[in-house]
């Protein structure tokens, strides 16, 4: 990857999920990393540039869990543009994670038009 070239980090243990992702976000010109789980993701984070990326999260992690992730994460990296995959069925996850500014939502199942519009206008304010 380029330096300062917009990149989606995608967190998810399912990795046709993973790989769709990438297949879909390349042919709008977006770089993708994938990584299998938090420890994976944790492992490369000192080389992230919160100005030229997104963090792309499933809230149901094996090990530590998308959100602790987005915890440990936003401590040492506030300025990270960060969305959170969940699924309907946890409404109290989805609230709490509304409440911070600084995570947008996804709910499963999603379109794929509306996860592209969202990376999109974030890549613009790269």
């Amino acid at each position: 990857m380029k330096k300062n070239e917009f990149a989606v980090h995608v967190v998810d243990p399912d990795q046709a999920i993973a790989e769709g992702l990438a297949t879909l976000l390349n042919t709008y010109g977006i770089q993708v990393c994938s990584y299998p789980d938090a420890e994976a993701f944790l492992l490369s984070a000192p080389y992230l540039d919160p100005g030229c990326c997104c963090l792309l999260v499933e809230a149901d992690l094996p090990g530590l869990s998308g959100p602790a992730l987005l915890q440990k994460t936003l401590s040492e990296c506030p300025d990270l543009h960060v969305l959170l995959l969940v699924s309907t069925s946890v409404p109290d996850l989805i609230k709490v994670a509304r409440a911070n500014n600084r995570i947008g939502v996804i709910e499963k199942p999603f379109v794929d038009g509306v996860l592209v519009d969202r990376l999109l206008r974030l890549r613009e304010c790269a």
